[in-house]
């Protein structure tokens, strides 16, 4: 039996795939900017509980760290209402 070729539009989504796992690592390691600092700065207001306490420089996958921890915490918030402020830092 005569082995097929995968048709060009698979290799080429395929590529694609690749290229963007490699570039979206890359890129989450980046110092991030002014926006990504504001947007902390904002978040650490409302909820102190989402910042790590970070030493260095803080990279991308860190600023979206701390919006996914300030979006779980608020929807904790909604869902169970149990009384408990989930944004307040537990030292």
């Amino acid at each position: 039996m005569k082995q097929r070729r995968y048709p060009w539009v698979f290799r080429i989504a395929a590529t694609l795939l690749l290229l963007s796992v490699v570039a979206g690592q890359w890129w989450q390691r980046q110092p991030t900017g002014e926006v990504g600092l504001t947007m902390l700065t904002i978040i650490a207001a409302r909820c102190p509980a989402a910042i790590d306490q970070h030493n260095g420089s803080i990279s991308v996958a860190d600023s979206a760290r701390a919006l996914d921890r300030w979006g779980y915490a608020r929807l904790a918030e909604l869902v169970r209402r149990d009384g408990r402020d989930r944004c307040r830092r537990q030292d």
